[in-house]
Order: C-alpha cells, then sequence, then structure tokens
C-alpha cells in the first residue's frame, strides 16, 4: 500500500452498483484547486494516471520489521529430539504488542522527502500532462479574444485602413475593438464519446471599444446556442444530429479575418453521415434567418421575412490526398405581396490538400438571388437577378520548424441589384475585389519571434448615373497596400500558437480613387498613414 506521504489519493470509493450511477473525485493533495470530478467510465483512466503518479512520486514502506529468530523446527512429521518437548502452536500473548505489526501510535520510519515536478524528466512531465489531459471532462471551456491600444502618426486614436468595397482588410496591427467569445460544453452523457453522446453548446460574443478599463459593451451577442448528439445509430458511429443555433461549417481566412464561406445560423441538422464503406460523407441542414421588411415596404401578411436556406454537402471525397467538397444552397423567401422576391440558389466546390505541414485549399463559389451572398442571413439589398462569383486561395504551411507562413487571394465580382446596364445605357460590369497577401512568422526562439503581413487590395465599383456627362462613363479603381511589423512573445514556432503578445507598426498607402475614405478623420486629406500599438490575441 502506499506510504503515509504519498500524494495521490482516490476518495469516496464507490461499489459496483454506486459506480453506474454516481461520481468519484479524483485529486492531488498539493494540487486540491485543480479537482477533477469524473464519472464512472472515466475511473480506469484515473486509475492509470494514479499508478502513474504513485510509481513516480511514492517510495514504498516496509509494513512491519523482521520477526525474531526461532529456534529451528524438525520437519513436519518428525519426532522432537530426545530432551527436547515437542512443538506448541504459538499463542500471542494479549498483553504484548506483535513484532510483526507497527505499533499504531508508534511514528512511522523516516523516509525521505516526495520527488516534486523538478525532480521528473521531462518525457516524465510530459506523460503526466498528456494522461490528465486525455481524462474526459463533463464542462469544457472554449473561446477567444483580441485587445490592444494604438496610435496614429498624427498622435489620436489608431484607426484601420480598409479598402472600400473589400469584404475585409489584412488585420495584423489593423484591428480597433476588443472582442471576444466566451464558450461553454456541457458533456450530459459519455464524454469519452466511446458511446451514445449528448451536449449543448453556449457562446457568448463581445464588442467593445479600446477606450478605458471597464469599457461599456458596444454589443453582446448570442453566438452559439444548440444541443447535439452523435453514435445513436450503431451502424453510424460518426453520424451526429443537431438543432439550435450554430457555427456552421465555416471556412475563413484567418490573416484577415474573412469568414468567406459562413453558414452559421439557426436551424438544425445531420453531419458526417458515411457513404459506403469509403470516406465521403454528406451533411443535409435546415438554416433559418429573419429580417424585418424592407424600408418604405408596406405591412407583409406573412409578417417578418424568413429566409428559408436548404445546405447540402458531399465532402470527403478522396483525389489522391486530396479531398473534395461540393454544397447546394437553395433558398426560398415567402413573400405574398409578389413585390420583390428573394429566393435564390447558390453553390461550390472547395479542393483541400495537405501541403508542407499545412494545407491549401481552393474554392469557388456562385450564388444567384438570396443565395449571392453565400449567407443563411437574409440581405433584401440584394435583387432577385443579382449574383455573386468568388474564388478564394488560402494556405498555411511549416517551412522549418522556425518559419511558418500563411497567405491568400481573393477575386470576387458581384452584380447585386441585378441591373443588365448600369442605369446609363451601358452594360453593367458589376463590382470588382482583388486581394492578395501573407503574414509568414519567424522564431528566434520558442517563444519569441517576428510577424511580417504585407496584402494588397484593389476594388472597382461600377460607374453611377450622377447626371453629370464628363464623369458617367468613369469607373474608378481603387488601390490599397499595408504593411506591418509585429515582434511577438508567443507560445511556440507553429503558426497557430496563442496567445500571442505583440507590438506592431503599420504603415498603409493608397491611391487618389479612394481617397477620404480610408483611415477616418486623421488622413481624410492623406495618401498615406502610420499606427503603432501592441495587441494581445489568444483562443482555446
Amino acid at each position: 500500500m502506499p506510504s503515509r506521504t504519498t500524494r495521490w489519493y482516490l476518495l469516496d470509493p464507490l461499489s459496483e452498483e454506486e459506480q453506474s450511477t454516481q461520481n468519484s473525485l479524483f485529486y492531488r493533495e498539493d494540487e486540491v484547486s485543480k479537482v477533477k470530478r469524473i464519472g464512472s467510465r472515466e475511473l480506469t483512466q484515473a486509475r492509470s494516471v494514479l499508478a502513474l503518479g504513485l510509481l513516480l512520486g511514492s517510495s514504498s514502506l516496509a509494513l512491519g520489521q523482521p520477526a525474531p529468530a526461532q529456534p529451528a523446527q524438525p520437519p513436519a512429521g518428525q519426532p522432537a529430539p530426545a530432551g527436547q518437548p515437542a512443538p506448541q502452536p504459538a499463542q500471542p500473548d494479549p498483553a504484548q504488542p506483535d513484532p510483526a505489526q507497527p505499533d499504531p501510535g508508534s511514528a512511522l520510519p523516516e523516509q525521505a522527502p516526495p520527488p516534486t515536478p523538478a525532480d521528473l524528466s521531462p518525457a516524465q512531465l510530459e506523460q503526466v500532462r498528456k494522461e490528465m489531459m486525455a481524462m474526459p471532462k463533463l464542462l469544457e471551456s472554449h473561446g477567444y479574444f483580441r485587445a490592444g491600444i494604438g496610435v496614429n502618426s498624427k498622435g489620436g486614436d489608431q484607426e484601420a485602413f480598409q479598402a472600400p468595397g473589400a469584404y475585409s482588410k489584412y488585420r495584423l496591427g489593423n484591428e480597433t475593438e476588443t472582442y471576444g467569445e466566451l464558450g461553454f460544453d456541457i458533456n450530459w452523457v459519455n464524454p469519452d464519446k466511446t458511446a451514445t453522446w449528448f451536449k449543448t453548446s453556449l457562446m457568448l460574443a463581445i464588442v467593445a471599444p479600446m477606450n478605458s478599463t471597464f469599457d461599456v459593451l458596444q454589443a453582446i451577442a448570442v453566438r452559439q446556442a444548440y444541443a447535439e448528439a452523435g453514435r445513436i445509430f450503431e451502424s453510424k458511429p460518426d453520424l451526429t444530429v443537431w438543432a439550435g443555433q450554430r457555427f456552421y461549417r465555416r471556412k475563413d481566412v484567418h490573416i484577415t479575418d474573412f469568414f468567406h464561406h459562413d453558414m452559421s445560423a439557426y436551424g438544425a441538422g445531420f453531419q458526417d453521415y458515411k457513404l459506403g464503406e469509403g470516406k465521403a460523407k454528406i451533411a443535409v441542414a435546415y438554416l433559418g434567418s429573419s429580417n424585418d421588411n424592407p424600408m418604405g415596404a408596406p405591412p407583409l401578411q406573412v409578417g417578418r421575412l424568413l429566409k428559408n436556406t436548404f445546405d447540402l454537402r458531399l465532402y470527403d471525397l478522396p483525389v489522391g490526398t486530396s479531398t473534395l467538397e461540393f454544397w447546394l444552397n437553395p433558398t426560398l423567401v415567402v413573400d405574398q405581396s409578389k413585390d420583390v422576391t428573394y429566393n435564390g440558389v447558390g453553390g461550390g466546390v472547395f479542393y483541400f490538400t495537405p501541403f508542407m505541414g499545412g494545407f491549401n485549399e481552393v474554392s469557388l463559389e456562385f450564388g444567384v438571388g438570396g443565395s449571392a451572398n453565400f449567407s443563411p442571413g437574409l440581405d433584401t439589398s440584394i435583387d432577385s437577378a443579382g449574383w455573386m462569383l468568388r474564388l478564394v486561395e488560402r494556405a498555411t504551411v511549416q517551412l522549418n520548424p522556425q518559419l511558418s507562413m500563411m497567405w491568400t487571394a481573393v477575386a470576387q465580382l458581384d452584380n447585386k441589384n441585378g441591373d443588365a446596364d448600369n442605369g446609363i445605357g451601358e452594360s453593367s460590369r458589376g463590382n470588382l475585389w482583388l486581394s492578395a497577401g501573407a503574414r509568414p512568422v519567424y522564431n528566434f526562439t520558442k517563444y519569441t519571434g517576428i510577424a511580417i503581413e504585407g496584402g494588397v487590395d484593389i476594388v472597382q465599383a461600377e460607374p453611377a448615373d450622377d447626371g453629370d456627362p464628363a464623369t458617367e462613363d468613369t469607373i474608378d479603381v481603387g488601390f490599397l497596400g499595408k504593411l506591418t511589423v509585429a515582434p511577438l512573445i508567443r507560445t511556440g514556432m507553429d503558426f497557430w500558437a496563442r496567445p500571442e503578445i505583440r507590438a506592431f507598426v503599420t504603415a498603409a498607402v493608397w491611391n487618389d480613387a479612394i481617397k477620404g475614405r480610408v483611415g477616418g478623420a486623421p488622413f481624410a486629406d492623406d495618401n498615406f498613414g502610420v499606427t503603432a500599438g501592441v495587441q494581445a490575441e489568444s483562443w482555446w
């Protein structure tokens, strides 16, 4: 048995009957604040960690001292030598303590102090950490935040540089708000997901200005609130079923914070229905969102407009070492007035390839009418004949242990107003947005490094009929280039290593076509701007 100095304990051991309905508590005496409550299914894992802790941290305790020497006894069945009485069974003397048993009142023998984490090898510490982290958890926390402060070259608060008409900006050293997400998952049944399991998820998000401590929130929102179950059918162990509000199959370019494919909404559906014995799977979801009636429109008989979106996917289709995903997105909006219709259909294809320690993905999406925003959200500014075409390239690579990089390129053309011409008798050319950029990250040591992010955005809007014949056929092409240098303190050498603490200097330049619409009031009359500051970013 372990000695009294052993620091691992199992409290409230359960009977076999109790193990099916109750929990037990497993903890280390010197880490009481790290109490973990585990169910009966996790008891085996807890015992493995207990055994490891005992192996590494305890020394054996002698259960007694050697018994005093006794006269030799003849072998069984032989008579005692002459002059010696026959041996009699030993009778314990109640007045004398048994020398083979320790005195309860006496002190235990002196022992060496138990080892501390400093006494263990890195491999032993890593093994203990992995065992503890592998334990299924009843409650899990996950989230994200970014926060910091900056100054512009004119002496005022930091301003962001983004081209008008661009759907995103290159974000390193170019964010001017505090943003956070805090989510919790409750695993109600079988947290290890080795049998039928159930969980619920809740996530809140906040946005605050970077003014001072105890900022008043600009916004607080429920981002996720849903329930999910899995391993319901033995023949389809990968299949999961869900309902509520959730992030749904999002794809984003991290360095621009551009969620180019985001079907997050309220709804229900199933995922990971495996087709046959191959790797291909399907997912089906109904997604809905409502909106107020368009400004000035008469009240509708149906009440608020509701966009009904059906998300149909076939994915994980193997193509060599790569995979393909196909997406179909019909939408339906009921409007009995028939004045405006927001029905539509969209779709896309995504080609994903493992690449240089990371990945590369190329996607092509096209949507018409209500599906032209690639989102379940209802955008009443899109005409029934409006459309959008979007091509996105994104990649993250680990070039060597110290150097990682993410890059992206976007080409997008849209004609959301659906005009066959531009209002002045010419064929509509739509709105164009082109973007390309990269962020290499180099680590000097495991925890220090530098990031350099550069990006270019080109925007072109179709000409409007402003009544001036001299400018009615003019198409202005806007250009913005941005560069940021940021020394880093981070938790590792991987591109995704977080938390990350940064200092940064950002410079941007733009042309006259978008002058006055970049950099806010401090740079309204300029074609160049500089900001500097500090920021922290983390996710878990």
